[in-house]
């Protein structure tokens, strides 16, 4: 076999992987245009409408770190063709909705499947791939995270304008049975799960509790529409789910939900705390940046959107070269070139923001934030499982997962946060002078947080996993 060929089989890994990943981040993307139709169909606020979105990232991150753990005990196939359909059957029902509370009852549920979908990929990389295309199988996922950034608007767009928003969640069903039918011919079967290998109760429950408050407060800060009451309540479950899940990973380490094994490992910790600081910055400049297009360089929604799916077009261009980059040598300068780039975004930003340049210029920066994508997305995910402690590569994965949901919600809420403090303002009532002072100062706390990146990176030492 050629040093570049694919082994036998691998290729339907990868495509298994690339579907999974796709319908998740199109499940995103695609609703987020029909936001304003289905807020008016429902005759709900804005606010509210945002629990549209929300209400599927808070069933995904609540359950994966559980899902995870039970996925690595032998329910690699059981739990994508099960979640898969679960997914299929969701979205009919999220289709079929006439109200805003069943909708965000089966987006809720959707989320779940979600979960159930994605903890199965990290292990279908460490396990069913050879150990030098690990880093493939990371690109291919981001590659399937670009293509529904691109797909979901436009898909979106059209669904909606043509025939009715019910219809971007049946289109997930033919997506949902093509899975189905490719997990069910090539996963191999699973052994039967092992209860001693199953996160405690306690830890699975405390876990979900924690991830789900945290982010419902995240999703809400500084909106006064949320009732204090519901603030307090998720202040008073943090408070106690919290100190139980720390209590139930010391009393059974074997069955904890998050391994001790990952909590210690320094090198892991600090490649994840440059992951983390990376996504904040991604999450919170894509927050902002549609506001800055259309309200500070007056571009209608149409043409804002066909600017901004160049980051996508970028990162889809590059992803896939720096797969290969990596597993050949190494993730350190990839994750390097990562930062770099965006940091360029954001000087580049503050440059033409000031100097108020012709919309198509924008290309520039835009090009260099999608590349920044590819980098990020593949190095800094790939590094991880290159430094996670030997045995726990597809918990780490998981937790990694993890990690990229919470920052981007902190990104929206940090952005959100210093633009107000800068503006005395709120992006849906600024001005364009707003914009201009509200984005810069959120572009500088970004190059603060990319050198802070920047350090986690250099002190980790770079790693070459050798092909078995």
């Amino acid at each position: 076999m050629k040093n570049n060929q694919l082994p036998k089989g691998s290729v339907l890994t990868l495509t298994i992987i690339f579907l999974a990943a796709l319908i998740d981040g199109l499940d995103v993307s695609i609703v987020t245009v029909a936001l304003p139709t289905m807020t008016l169909d429902m005759g709900i606020t804005l606010s509210q409408g945002s629990w549209f979105v929300f209400s599927y990232v808070l069933g995904l991150a609540a359950l994966l770190l559980p899902m995870g753990k039970m996925a690595k005990n032998h329910r690699v196939k059981r739990f994508m063709v099960f979640g898969t359909a679960l997914f299929g059957i969701s979205s009919l029902m999220c289709g079929l909705s006439d109200n805003f509370w069943m909708l965000i009852l089966f987006r809720l549920i959707q989320g779940a499947a979600a979960a159930m979908m994605s903890s199965v990929l990290p292990s279908m990389i460490v396990n069913m791939l050879p150990i030098d295309r690990k880093g493939l199988g990371i690109s291919i996922m981001g590659g399937a995270t670009g293509a529904a950034l691109i797909a979901g608007p436009v898909l979106g767009g059209i669904l909606t304008s043509a025939l009715s928003w019910h219809w971007i969640f049946f289109i997930n069903i033919p997506l949902c049975a093509l899975i189905i039918v490719l997990a069910v011919i090539h996963i191999p079967n699973d052994s039967s799960p092992d209860p001693e290998k199953d996160p405690t109760h306690i830890g699975g429950i405390s876990a979900m509790v924690f991830i789900g408050a945290v982010l419902t407060i995240l999703e809400d800060v500084g909106d006064p529409h949320l009732q204090v009451e519901m603030r307090i309540i998720c202040a008073i479950l943090i408070a106690i789910s919290l100190p139980t899940l720390v209590w139930s990973i010391r009393r059974d380490a074997r069955r904890a939900v998050i391994a001790p094994q990952i909590l210690v490992n320094k090198e892991y910790l600090l490649v994840g705390a440059s992951f983390l600081l990376c996504t904040i910055v991604v999450a919170g400049a894509t927050y902002l940046l549609p506001y800055l297009l259309q309200d500070f360089w007056l571009l209608s929604p149409f043409n804002s959107s066909l600017l901004l799916s160049v980051i996508s077009v970028a990162m889809m261009i590059v992803v896939i070269p720096v797969g290969y980059l990596c597993d050949r040598y190494g993730c350190k300068v990839p994750a390097m070139m990562a930062i770099i780039m965006r940091a360029l975004f954001c000087i580049l930003m503050v440059i033409m923001i000031a100097g108020h340049v012709e919309p198509i210029l924008l290309l520039i920066p835009l090009v260099a934030f999608g590349i920044s994508h590819a980098f990020s997305g593949t190095a800094q995910p790939t590094r991880m499982i290159h430094h996670s402690t030997p045995g726990y590569e597809d918990e780490s994965t998981n937790f990694m997962m993890v990690i990229n949901y919470v920052a981007s919600a902190l990104g929206c809420v940090f952005f959100a946060m210093i633009y107000s403090i800068t503006t005395a303002s709120t992006a849906s009532v600024s001005t364009p002078e707003d914009l201009a002072t509200g984005f810069t100062a959120n572009m500088w706390f970004s190059l603060i947080l990319l050198a802070l990146a920047m350090v986690c990176t250099l002190v980790v030492k770079n790693k070459i996993v050798k092909k078995e």
